[in-house]
């Protein structure tokens, strides 16, 4: 009867957790049947792990390979062990008109080469349908020239449908996340891309992010044009990059959206540097440091250069001694409670850049790095991009013995912890975890923190494990 009692508290707790989280429309399946239903299908492909079958027209199949020929709509659903969808229109001039992929709900894992190749068309889109999820897996020995899990020779954009809950899983393990020959578009859909060896998105004429929430963690780039800009006017893009988080060989622009890009370097633009005219920024670098056999000479300046053109104003602040990852930044109104501007940094730093259009010139904000008001404690922004040296964190780590559950370091495992870590994980500004709690979120053990994390909580306090 107690066991049972609890469950019904887990349960109860569970579902007010869920209440506290951001809420999905109720239709969404319905609508995302609607959209499929206002999209004329040139042909729908249906995946069977170890073959593929279509009905419509403009596609061959051999195999677990699928050939798009021309242009038109095309839906792809279920699970191919090991298979590639390959768009080729021999003749871009006499059919102009755009690939549109449908992604239905879609597993697919490339062991020799890519699982989506665009070899040729003038535009190709990939559709997210609505209330779905899709996987995109890559395996070990790919050819140099389409090494990436989506590799396109031409414009490719990533499209969300009318609700834009659509979810895109790259999954990279050896090649890249996604490349581009030419333009690459993000405006829409929910898009994780995790790198374990490479560049989480690349385009070599341009990278564009116009709307969508974008999740990248990659151990080289995150974001990388190499041979143009990178443009970012919306969305909700967050980097975690081993190398530059966001890096445009001619140019960097941001006019919109919310931007946390944590790397090794932060924001780089080749040529120059940063413009920023709108949006919230939010970007992390480390020093560079001599390595054997090189001199000072040798080292780089990994701080972040805004340029004096940019329209909307910005603090860069450089600490004394590097700081840890995992403790919040936060601007405050001077003498106030009142957060303007609020980032959890998922990296070590010694720069930070903050942009927000609720920063104002000639304003002074207290600055708190893991809930303490840090030193300097009062920061004035005084000019469009004010410079703050030697900031140092007051935050004390604390005492890290106790049960690795006890998110609040109250010596006891309970809802509150469930509580806490469910607040943090969904962005909330006002869970300020301590030191500790956040050494202790990633309860899983899988190298984040999410809703898994709050579950195996919430299993210990029902005695399910």
């Amino acid at each position: 009867m107690k066991k049972i009692r609890k469950m019904r508290a887990v349960i109860l707790s569970a579902g007010v957790l869920l209440s506290a989280m951001p809420v999905l429309p109720v239709c969404a399946a319905e609508e995302a049947a609607q959209t499929e239903e206002a999209v004329e299908m040139t042909a729908k492909i249906t995946l069977s792990e170890t073959k593929a079958t279509a009905e419509g027209k403009n596609v061959t199949v051999d195999g677990t390979k699928i050939t798009i020929s021309a242009s038109g709509a095309y839906e792809f659903t279920g699970k191919l062990n090991d298979g590639q969808i390959i768009v080729n229109i021999a003749d871009t001039t006499a059919d102009a008109e755009t690939v549109k992929l449908f992604f239905n709900g879609v597993n697919i894992t490339g062991l020799t080469a890519a699982p989506v190749y665009i070899i040729n068309a003038k535009n190709t889109s990939i559709n997210l349908v609505d209330g779905t999820e899709n996987f995109l897996y890559d395996g070990e020995n790919y050819t140099e020239d389409t090494n990436a899990v989506i590799y396109s020779k031409d414009d490719l954009t990533i499209k969300g449908g009318t609700v834009g809950d659509g979810k895109l899983r790259i999954e990279a393990t050896y090649q890249h996340g996604l490349h581009c020959n030419d333009d690459v578009k993000i405006t829409g859909g929910n898009i994780k891309v995790k790198s374990e060896a490479a560049d989480g998105i690349r385009g070599k004429k341009s990278v564009t992010v116009k709307g969508g929430k974008l999740d990248i963690n990659a151990n080289g780039d995150g974001i990388k044009s190499t041979k143009g800009d990178v443009l970012i006017s919306g969305g909700d893009t967050e980097i975690k990059a081993g190398n530059d988080a966001v890096q445009g060989e001619t140019a960097v622009e941001i006019s919109g959206g919310d931007l946390k890009a944590n790397g090794d370097r932060g924001i780089t633009n080749v040529a120059g540097e940063v413009k920023i005219s709108g949006g919230t920024v939010f970007a992390t670098a480390t020093k560079d440091v001599a390595k054997e056999g090189q001199t000072a000479a040798d080292v780089k300046d990994n701080s972040i250069k805004v340029s004096a053109d940019s329209t909307q104003p910005a603090f860069l602040l450089t600490a004394k001694e590097q700081l840890v990852k995992d403790q919040r930044i936060e601007l405050k109104t001077s003498g106030t409670e009142t957060a303007v501007f609020s980032k959890n940094p998922n990296k070590k730093y010694d720069y930070v850049l903050i942009s927000a259009p609720e920063l104002t010139v000639g304003t002074k904000y207290d600055l708190y790095i893991g809930g303490v008001k840090a030193e300097p404690a009062e920061l004035t922004l005084s000019a469009a991009l004010t410079k703050v040296d030697g900031v140092v964190s007051k935050a004390v780590v604390e005492n890290t013995e106790g049960d690795p559950l006890d998110i609040n370091n109250d010596g006891a495992v309970d809802v509150s912890d469930a509580v806490l870590l469910a607040r943090f994980v969904a962005e909330d500004a006002g869970a300020n975890m301590t030191a500790v709690g956040l050494s202790r979120a990633d309860t899983n053990g899988d190298g984040e923190r999410t809703g898994e994390d709050v579950l195996v909580i919430l299993r210990r306090i029902a005695h399910l494990d």
